[in-house]
Protein backbone atom coordinates (compact mmCIF):
# COMPACT_ATOMS: atom_id res chain seq x y z
CA UNK A 1 0.00 0.00 0.00
CA UNK A 2 2.89 2.38 0.76
CA UNK A 3 4.17 2.12 -2.81
CA UNK A 4 0.78 3.16 -4.18
CA UNK A 5 0.73 6.27 -1.97
CA UNK A 6 4.39 7.20 -2.67
CA UNK A 7 3.64 9.36 -5.72
CA UNK A 8 0.80 11.19 -4.01
CA UNK A 9 2.88 11.65 -0.87
CA UNK A 10 5.80 13.23 -2.77
CA UNK A 11 3.53 15.63 -4.59
CA UNK A 12 1.60 16.65 -1.49
CA UNK A 13 4.73 17.09 0.64
CA UNK A 14 5.90 20.09 -1.41
CA UNK A 15 2.44 21.63 -1.32
CA UNK A 16 2.09 20.93 2.40
CA UNK A 17 5.20 22.93 3.24
CA UNK A 18 3.51 26.09 1.94
CA UNK A 19 0.34 25.58 4.02
CA UNK A 20 -0.27 26.89 7.53
CA UNK A 21 -0.87 24.34 10.33
CA UNK A 22 -4.60 25.22 10.36
CA UNK A 23 -4.88 24.64 6.61
CA UNK A 24 -3.06 21.29 6.97
CA UNK A 25 -5.46 20.20 9.73
CA UNK A 26 -8.44 21.19 7.59
CA UNK A 27 -7.09 19.27 4.58
CA UNK A 28 -6.37 16.22 6.76
CA UNK A 29 -9.91 16.33 8.14
CA UNK A 30 -11.43 16.48 4.63
CA UNK A 31 -9.37 13.49 3.45
CA UNK A 32 -10.27 11.59 6.64
CA UNK A 33 -13.96 12.26 6.06
CA UNK A 34 -13.64 10.90 2.52
CA UNK A 35 -11.90 7.76 3.81
CA UNK A 36 -14.58 7.34 6.49
CA UNK A 37 -17.34 7.69 3.88
CA UNK A 38 -15.76 5.05 1.61
CA UNK A 39 -15.33 2.59 4.47
CA UNK A 40 -18.84 3.23 5.84
CA UNK A 41 -20.37 2.52 2.43
CA UNK A 42 -18.39 -0.70 2.13
CA UNK A 43 -19.38 -1.78 5.67
CA UNK A 44 -23.04 -1.10 4.81
CA UNK A 45 -22.76 -3.45 1.82
CA UNK A 46 -21.01 -6.07 4.04
CA UNK A 47 -18.01 -6.18 1.74
CA UNK A 48 -14.39 -6.41 2.89
CA UNK A 49 -11.79 -3.94 1.54
CA UNK A 50 -10.47 -6.48 -0.97
CA UNK A 51 -13.97 -6.80 -2.48
CA UNK A 52 -14.91 -10.20 -1.06
CA UNK A 53 -18.20 -10.54 0.85
CA UNK A 54 -18.08 -10.69 4.65
CA UNK A 55 -19.04 -13.92 6.34
CA UNK A 56 -22.78 -13.63 7.12
CA UNK A 57 -24.09 -13.42 10.63
CA UNK A 58 -25.16 -16.68 12.30
CA UNK A 59 -28.92 -17.30 12.40
CA UNK A 60 -30.52 -16.43 15.73
CA UNK A 61 -33.11 -18.69 17.28
CA UNK A 62 -35.98 -17.72 19.58
CA UNK A 63 -36.90 -19.77 22.64
CA UNK A 64 -39.56 -21.68 20.71
CA UNK A 65 -36.99 -22.90 18.18
CA UNK A 66 -38.04 -20.55 15.40
CA UNK A 67 -35.61 -18.25 13.62
CA UNK A 68 -35.42 -14.55 14.35
CA UNK A 69 -35.24 -12.44 11.21
CA UNK A 70 -31.64 -11.44 10.56
CA UNK A 71 -30.85 -7.74 10.65
CA UNK A 72 -28.06 -5.92 8.88
CA UNK A 73 -24.66 -6.13 10.49
CA UNK A 74 -22.77 -3.11 11.82
CA UNK A 75 -25.62 -0.60 11.74
CA UNK A 76 -24.19 1.57 14.52
CA UNK A 77 -20.58 1.21 13.45
CA UNK A 78 -21.25 3.34 10.39
CA UNK A 79 -22.56 6.31 12.38
CA UNK A 80 -20.30 9.35 12.64
CA UNK A 81 -20.63 9.43 16.43
CA UNK A 82 -18.71 6.15 16.72
CA UNK A 83 -16.70 6.21 13.48
CA UNK A 84 -14.35 9.11 14.16
CA UNK A 85 -11.86 11.08 12.10
CA UNK A 86 -8.90 12.37 14.16
CA UNK A 87 -7.02 15.00 12.14
CA UNK A 88 -3.83 16.86 12.96
CA UNK A 89 -1.46 18.98 10.94
CA UNK A 90 0.78 15.93 10.44
CA UNK A 91 -1.81 13.36 9.39
CA UNK A 92 -5.19 11.77 9.88
CA UNK A 93 -6.53 8.59 11.44
CA UNK A 94 -9.95 7.02 11.06
CA UNK A 95 -11.31 4.53 13.56
CA UNK A 96 -13.95 3.45 16.05
CA UNK A 97 -14.21 4.67 19.63
CA UNK A 98 -15.81 3.47 22.87
CA UNK A 99 -17.70 0.20 23.24
CA UNK A 100 -18.35 0.23 19.52
CA UNK A 101 -14.59 0.23 19.03
CA UNK A 102 -14.27 -2.95 21.08
CA UNK A 103 -16.95 -4.65 18.99
CA UNK A 104 -15.31 -3.47 15.77
CA UNK A 105 -11.92 -4.76 16.94
CA UNK A 106 -13.42 -8.18 17.77
CA UNK A 107 -14.90 -8.48 14.26
CA UNK A 108 -11.91 -7.00 12.43
CA UNK A 109 -9.39 -9.39 14.02
CA UNK A 110 -11.71 -12.36 14.69
CA UNK A 111 -11.46 -12.21 18.50
CA UNK A 112 -13.61 -13.55 21.33
CA UNK A 113 -15.84 -10.90 22.91
CA UNK A 114 -18.62 -10.46 25.46
CA UNK A 115 -22.11 -10.98 24.02
CA UNK A 116 -24.42 -10.79 27.02
CA UNK A 117 -25.58 -12.62 30.12
CA UNK A 118 -27.91 -15.53 30.63
CA UNK A 119 -30.84 -15.32 33.06
CA UNK A 120 -28.73 -16.79 35.85
CA UNK A 121 -26.03 -14.11 35.31
CA UNK A 122 -23.46 -16.22 33.54
CA UNK A 123 -21.37 -14.27 31.05
CA UNK A 124 -21.73 -15.30 27.40
CA UNK A 125 -18.77 -14.86 25.08
CA UNK A 126 -18.51 -15.64 21.39
CA UNK A 127 -15.70 -15.95 18.90
CA UNK A 128 -16.39 -13.78 15.87
CA UNK A 129 -15.23 -14.66 12.37
CA UNK A 130 -12.67 -12.29 10.91
CA UNK A 131 -14.44 -9.52 9.00
CA UNK A 132 -12.10 -6.76 7.89
CA UNK A 133 -13.89 -3.46 8.44
CA UNK A 134 -11.24 -0.87 7.66
CA UNK A 135 -8.86 -0.72 4.74
CA UNK A 136 -8.37 0.51 1.22
CA UNK A 137 -10.19 -1.19 -1.62
CA UNK A 138 -9.18 -1.36 -5.27
CA UNK A 139 -10.97 1.85 -6.29
CA UNK A 140 -10.37 3.80 -3.08
CA UNK A 141 -6.96 5.13 -4.04
CA UNK A 142 -8.34 6.94 -7.09
CA UNK A 143 -11.17 8.50 -5.08
CA UNK A 144 -8.74 9.66 -2.38
CA UNK A 145 -6.44 11.12 -5.06
CA UNK A 146 -9.42 13.01 -6.53
CA UNK A 147 -10.37 14.35 -3.10
CA UNK A 148 -6.77 15.49 -2.50
CA UNK A 149 -6.67 17.25 -5.87
CA UNK A 150 -9.95 19.04 -5.10
CA UNK A 151 -8.35 20.39 -1.92
CA UNK A 152 -5.45 21.78 -3.95
CA UNK A 153 -7.70 23.54 -6.47
CA UNK A 154 -9.19 26.60 -4.72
Amino acid sequence: MAVEFAELEQFLEAYRERMSPAERRKASRKLGQEIRKLNAQRIARNVEPDGSPMQPRKPRMAEGGRRIRAQRMFRKLRLAKSFKVMASEDGVSVGFIGNVGQTARAHHYGLTDFVGRTQDGTSVRARYPRRRLLGFGPGDLELINEAAMELLDP
